[in-house]
């Protein structure tokens, strides 16, 4: 006879089947979900890597561009002087610094190195034939029968250190017009100083491993142009176009891509849990064969369940999602949320409500849709929606599972929702990175011209013109020069804050870099008159905001603002084109005095190109020693000359005699009056060592005229005692003329230049004076020697009294200061009598003498 113990045993098989079942189908489900949930972060690591690559790419690509164009620099001049550059190394050597990473720039005439610079320490390459080099020579041929630009490298340069070669063919016209190779100039880039602007060491810094590699088209080797120390694992790549070959940039984490231990937890609890649910399975499918009867089995399979039930609550603690159980129409049946997340509310919240009494109508039509199509696919992942809460503003991402079967007829869904805040925050943040400026928090160029194209196609479509203001700051440099960075840094904000209180909303401001801004205003009107006097007059608000004072850390700042406008309306029109008109406008506006408006007008371009050329044919005419020196007799009151002033002139072998207001002001703006300067005062100065000689010129002084920008070099001081040294000139014959602008600016500086070269014995000579900010102050401080009467008082020294009160004023003033008076600008009888009569010492004009060539000045001596 049986027990009932024994009689109530269930068969094996069937329990274990269903656990079985339970636990493979839970176990794909979790394992499903987990790997989905790893799948989408990797996917995220993968899209930042790649965007984070493409923009190092980029400007890697950018940068390596820049340095090679110092070949085509090099090139034209050779061609300009059809083979010969007479001062190779010097024009080199400052080109130099505007070409960073570029260490060694060279000629190769036939191939074979002739001419480098900077010399010291290269001399062992002169005479090196590149053509024939076993290691390099197949990229300098490929260049000479390719016509190309080619890069050799990554090497080993010879000098140490990694690098690569640039080197680009010349041809020159032969008698017959035909191209005859002429040689190489080739240019040496040093790794890894060339790529120290593009940041890839703060790559390495954020866990992030790179490498910048090539495969050699002789070898098929991978060769490593930089990287971090860690091998990127299962890289992103992009790559990037250099002459004749093409680079890689492989960028990955250093921990690799998706978290492991996260995965290795969140696998371990999909399986603990889809243990727990096969195991309260088979208790289930046990206690059901059991007869009723058998109390005490019952309790003990009560127990088991209730363990059971304990383990399965305890793993749904651990998992960090809320579960929810609804109805298709919404209704919420059960809730479930570890206690770890707070952002969801008591499930008395849910409980018997619709999403619709719940949630706000945005995010309740989100789960409603959702719910639709687990209802019509069996389930639905990745929706996302926002909540504004208590504890604040939440993302959240649901993914539904319809269940098997119904409950009283009606079908369920089991919903998991998780908080994907962290997430969204980083990709709010990439997408700020990728378009907005970090300073300013204002849209960056690629936004900017994103949302261009955007409102070039809406202007076409409504007809409406929109404006494109270009805006920079008037002599932003200063204020970083002389105050820092940071205040610079100061200032753009500021700006930026008064530029979108300037705009309208759905008006862009952006900020391209430095002190650029652009304002984009859409759809002013139909009428070009009247969008143009809009823009006009948002124009003149925003000249008006940005010149009120500024309070920078406790310094008070003024600047003012150029801007120039472009109006546009047809999509025809490219971005790159209206941001290069309102440029152009621009710069018309810094030429018109700055703190000014300019549109653009298509004869600014030809006004453009023709100052690009007057600038190509300066530094030509300092390489060919076009410029010459004109002497203007200087007369004392005894009638003997003195000195004279030297006058720089130009006599351009097709211009003709360039005025020197053509040239002078645009040799100021490009920096080239750096070098016409000096080679002023050299010149003047071997004059004087050569007067020094003959008995009747060696009484004679020279005055030369300096420009400020050559006087605020900080070698100057340096400069001119070594020239003085290296001519063996009495430094008392030479005199400097400084105009009042210099010295207003930086007197303490100034003050101590003038006064070691006047140690020297070098004599000073204050031009123009009167004509600009005069002020007592500075001149009783400065070592000065001389003033100077500027000419336009006395052009109408005679009809004019205010005109006869200024010159006596400067005559008088500068004898109470103990400094002699010359008048500039003499050209009748008259006019140097008076002047006579109140008492001046010295003159120079036209009455006196013309500016003339050495030769007539000498022999006009002579003949007195």
């Amino acid at each position: 006879m049986s027990t009932p113990q024994a009689s109530a045993q269930p068969h094996d098989g069937s329990p274990k089947v269903v656990a079985l079942i339970v636990f493979v189908l839970a176990a794909l489900a979790s394992g499903t979900y987990v790997w989905t949930l790893e799948q989408r972060n990797t996917a995220s690591e993968r899209m930042r890597m790649e965007a984070m690559a493409s923009d190092h790419a980029h400007d890697i690509q950018t940068t390596m561009e820049r340095a090679l164009s110092a070949t085509y620099s090099i090139a034209a001049m050779v061609r300009q002087g059809k083979g010969h550059v007479p001062d190779f190394e010097g024009v080199a050597a400052e080109m130099l610094p505007w070409y960073p990473g570029v260490a060694i720039l060279g000629l190769s005439p036939g191939g074979v190195i002739r001419r480098v610079a900077p010399l010291e320490g290269n001399e062992k390459s002169i005479g090196f034939n590149q053509l024939t080099d076993p290691k390099q020579g197949r990229e300098a041929r490929m260049a000479r029968d390719t016509g190309k630009l080619t890069l050799a490298g990554p090497l080993k340069l010879v000098q140490g250190g990694l690098g690569a070669v640039g080197r680009l063919p010349i041809f020159l016209d032969d008698a017959d017009g035909k191209p005859v190779f002429w040689g190489l100039t080739y240019a040496v880039i040093r790794f890894p100083q060339a790529l120290t602007n593009v940041r890839l060491h703060q790559m390495a810094e954020n866990g992030i491993a790179y490498s910048l590699w090539r495969i050699n088209p002789d070898t098929g080797v991978r060769e490593t142009i930089a990287g971090s120390e860690t091998v990127p694992p299962s890289p992103v790549e992009r790559s990037l176009t250099v002459p004749n070959g093409q680079w890689t940039l492989s960028v990955a984490p250093v921990r690799g891509w998706g978290d492991t231990s996260g995965l290795i937890l969140k696998s371990a609890i999909a399986l603990v849990f889809s243990l727990m649910l096969a195991y309260a399975s088979k208790l289930l499918v046990k206690l059901k064969a059991h007869e009723r009867g058998q109390e005490s089995l019952i309790a003990q399979r009560t127990l088991e369940i209730a363990a059971s039930q304990n383990k399965l609550k305890a793993t749904l603690e651990a998992i960090p999602d809320v579960m929810l159980e609804m109805g298709l129409d919404g209704t919420y049946h059960d809730y479930h949320a570890p206690r770890s997340n707070t952002s969801f509310p008591p499930a008395e919240f849910f409980l018997g409500k619709k999403v619709t009494d719940v949630l706000p109508p945005d995010a309740a039509r989100a789960v409603m849709a959702a719910l639709q199509e687990a209802n019509e696919q069996g389930h639905s992942e990745g929706r996302e929606f926002a909540l504004e809460t208590s504890k604040g503003n939440y993302w959240f991402e649901i993914s539904l599972t319809r269940k098997q079967g119904t409950t009283n007829g009606e079908t369920r869904f089991i919903v998991l929702s998780r908080n994907v805040t962290q997430r969204k925050s980083s990709e709010e943040e990439i997408n700020k990175l990728a378009f907005y400026d970090p300073l300013t928090n204002l849209p960056n160029r690629r936004l900017m011209v994103d949302r261009l194209r955007q409102a070039l196609a809406i202007s076409s479509r409504s007809g409406f013109i929109g404006a494109l203001q270009f805006i920079d700051l008037d002599n932003f440099k200063t204020l970083n020069d002389t105050q820092g960075h940071d205040m610079g840094d100061l200032l753009l904000q500021q700006v930026a804050k008064r530029l979108t209180a300037c705009m309208r909303q759905g008006d862009t401001v952006a900020r391209l870099g430095g002190d650029e801004f652009v304002v984009m205003i859409e759809e002013l009107s139909e009428n070009r008159e009247e969008a143009a006097a809009q823009a006009e007059m948002i124009g003149e608000k925003i000249l008006a905001a940005i010149s009120v004072p500024y309070k920078l850390a406790g310094l008070d700042y003024q600047i003012t603002p150029s801007i120039g406008i472009t109006l546009y309306s047809d999509h025809q029109q490219s971005t790159d084109e209206l941001l290069k008109q309102a440029d152009l406008a621009m710069y018309q506006s810094k030429s018109a005095g700055r703190n000014t408006l300019r549109f653009f007008d298509p004869a600014m371009q030809a006004v453009i190109t023709t100052r690009v050329k007057m600038e190509n044919d300066i530094r030509q005419g300092i390489l060919k020693g076009e410029f010459v020196l004109y002497y203007q007799p200087q007369i004392n009151r005894e009638g003997r000359t003195v000195g004279a002033e030297v006058l720089l002139r130009w006599p351009h072998p097709i211009r003709g005699m360039v005025s020197p207001a053509e040239f002078i002001p645009l040799a100021e703006d490009t920096g080239l009056i750096l070098p016409l300067g000096n080679w002023v005062l050299e010149t003047a100065c071997t004059q004087l060592a050569l007067w020094a000689k003959n008995t009747h010129m060696q009484h004679l002084t020279l005055a030369v005229n300096v420009s400020a920008r050559q006087f605020r070099q900080p070698d100057f001081v340096e400069y001119v005692l070594d020239l003085i040294s290296y001519t063996g000139v009495d430094p008392k014959r030479l005199k400097l003329e400084l105009t009042e602008s210099l010295l207003v600016n930086d007197i303490e500086e100034t003050t101590l230049k003038m006064t070691a070269l006047k140690a020297r014995g070098v004599g000073f000579s204050l031009d123009d004076f009167g004509t600009g900010y005069s002020s007592l102050s500075y001149l009783k401080r400065l070592p000065l020697d001389q003033l100077k009467i500027d000419q336009s008082f006395v052009r109408d020294l005679m009809t004019d009294p205010n005109d006869a009160a200024i010159a006596l004023a400067v005559i008088t003033l500068g004898h109470a200061l103990g400094l002699t008076v010359i008048a500039e600008g003499v050209e009748t009888q008259a006019q140097r009598d008076h002047l006579h009569s109140q008492g001046c010492d010295a003159y120079q004009g036209y009455l006196l003498g013309r500016p003339m060539p050495l030769q007539d000045f000498e022999s006009r001596l002579l003949a007195l």
